[in-house]
Parts: C-alpha cells; sequence; structure tokens
C-alpha cells in the first residue's frame, strides 16, 4: 500500500460529516486530539470509496493564527498518512468501512512527535474496537 493521502481518502461530504458528528459509533481522546468515527457497510456500488475516509478540525477558537492551524493540519495529515495502513489491514476483507475526524484539543503548538503519537494511539485502539 502507497503512503500517499490522495483527495479520494479526504472527507468532504457535508452530509457524511453530519452523520460523523451527529451519530457516530466512536469518539476518544488522545492529546492534543479527538477522534471521532463512524463504521459503514461498503456496498457494490461504491467501489470508488476507499476503506478509510479522514478530515480534520483545528477551531479558530483555539488556534488563533492561521499559520498554527495549518502546521496542525500538517502533523495529523502526515501521521495519518503514515500510519493509516493500520486500520487498512483490519478493515480488509470484512465489507466494512470507516470514516474519521480528528479533532484538536489543544490550545498550544504541538511538537510533531507528539501529534504521531496521539494519531499512532487514536488509529490502533480505533481498529482494535473494529
Amino acid at each position: 500500500m502507497p503512503y500517499c493521502l490522495p483527495k479520494s481518502e479526504r472527507l468532504s461530504s457535508k452530509a457524511v460529516i453530519d452523520r460523523l458528528f451527529s451519530g457516530g459509533n466512536g469518539s476518544m481522546a488522545a492529546f492534543p486530539l479527538r477522534a471521532v468515527w463512524m463504521v459503514s457497510e461498503c456496498s457494490q456500488d461504491s467501489a470508488a470509496v476507499p476503506l478509510v475516509r479522514m478530515m480534520i478540525s483545528v477551531p479558530k477558537k483555539r488556534f488563533h493564527h492561521a499559520v498554527d492551524r495549518n502546521r496542525m493540519k500538517r502533523q495529523v495529515r502526515e501521521a495519518f498518512r503514515l500510519n493509516k495502513q493500520k486500520l487498512w489491514s483490519a478493515l480488509e476483507g470484512t465489507g466494512k468501512r470507516i470514516d474519521i475526524a480528528f479533532i484538536s484539543i489543544t490550545d498550544q503548538p504541538m511538537d510533531s512527535r507528539a501529534v504521531h503519537k496521539a494519531v499512532v494511539k487514536s488509529l490502533v485502539r480505533i481498529s482494535e474496537k473494529l
């Protein structure tokens, strides 16, 4: 599996995002992030939809400067890109797919190592619950 994050693996549909936040399957916090996810069944007509889709939210209320928000999003994206195979391997052959939203819960810029650990911890715990 290539270490890339194409547009198809990013969650952008407003309807899906609303469903994710209104009735997602689970939520967990791994400081400095909170992960919300929703598991759904794969259908034959959704062959183009990947097994794992994600989105990142960094509130302006917590990070006032766009530079800090963009840096946090970049850190989460990179950590997810390098570790998404943990979820892919758990979902292959099950007929399910997962949508994940990562939300920043800190007000301070974090080190990339801390963000990476939080993303890995979230992905491992989510894959265990599947």
